[in-house]
């Protein structure tokens, strides 16, 4: 029975079904995020130059790890949504923010963004809100797809922590304690992301935690770590992604300006605290597994040998 096994598992193609699994899980997360053709797009161009990037591992010791990683990422994306929801929710009813910043940011020159519309037309208008609306999550799922078919535990790691797994705890002392509401509503102006709001609670849940702009934090966590990859494709395309999400929350007037420096100090914070994590807990790491994950294929070995 055992020979048997063995001699199943030798004469299935497991690198093959592994990219199988790895494209279906991909599929999955753009239709859980309701992805449009244009967000496809825009991963296929960023994987372009993946090999430049990617690392030295047999593909099928890496899918052991990776492919499990990726599924629980899909998991949380799956239900994290209305987790963030259900803490907004009891954030605004216990009425915690003993700071409260409407008036005094409102009062700073300049600070409300109105420059970033000083040319605006409704074509623009439709593709800023795009750009907002899956920028959030977008940016980050790209860097993280991206860092999985670069075979590199380590910088899945890197991109999701210093995205929304270390990001969401940390920014919610900044939004128990601040209550600053969006640009458009605190200056009486139509909502230009035309949300639908069932309810005016609904509506105050939405646009009450501005203080950093988190649309500016994830994406400009994934900006400093693009530039650490090699493929000059990847590195102008999301500096170019991110840099217009962080713009489209000002010239929506969404964002204050000063929301958009402070999430990009929080960022940079987050990026750094996470390298420090990723450094500690490598030490920690099995050197088995470290010697089970960068070992080569001793069948591909041989067949060079014999070649």
């Amino acid at each position: 029975m055992g020979v048997k096994l063995k001699q199943w598992a030798a004469s299935n193609d497991w690198t093959m079904y592994g990219i199988l699994a790895s494209i279906f899980l991909v599929w999955r997360i753009g239709v859980t995020g309701n992805w449009s053709i244009e967000c496809f797009i825009l991963l296929l161009i960023c994987l372009m130059g993946v090999r430049r990037d990617q690392i030295d591992v047999d593909w099928k010791r890496f899918f052991v790890v990776g492919i499990p990683l990726l599924g629980i990422f899909y998991y949380f994306y799956g239900s994290g949504n209305g987790l963030w929801w259900k803490i907004a929710n009891w954030m605004f009813e216990n009425n915690r923010h003993p700071w409260q910043w409407d008036s005094m940011m409102n009062s700073i020159p300049l600070n409300n963004a109105a420059w970033a519309r000083a040319f605006n037309t409704p074509t623009l208008d439709r593709i800023f809100a795009w750009i907002y609306n899956y920028g959030f999550v977008l940016s980050l799922w790209i860097c993280l797809i991206r860092s999985y078919w670069t075979k590199s535990i380590k910088k899945m790691m890197s991109y999701a922590l210093s995205g929304h797994l270390l990001q969401f705890p940390l920014i919610l002392l900044f939004y128990n304690l601040i209550l600053l509401r969006e640009v458009w509503w605190v200056k009486g102006q139509p909502d230009l992301l035309h949300r639908h709001f069932a309810t005016e609670n609904d509506m105050l849940v939405n646009v009450m935690n501005c203080f950093p702009s988190m649309h500016t934090s994830i994406s400009f966590a994934m900006l400093l770590l693009a530039l650490r990859e090699k493929d000059r494709i990847f590195k102008y395309m999301m500096v170019t992604y991110c840099a217009a999400i962080i713009y489209s929350t000002m010239y929506l007037q969404i964002h204050w300006v000063l929301d958009v420096i402070a999430g990009m100090v929080f960022a940079y914070l987050t990026v750094k605290l996470s390298d420090v994590l990723i450094h500690s807990a490598a030490k920690f790491v099995p050197s088995r597994f470290k010697g089970f994950y960068n070992r080569k294929q001793e069948a591909y070995s041989k067949e060079t040998i014999a070649a």
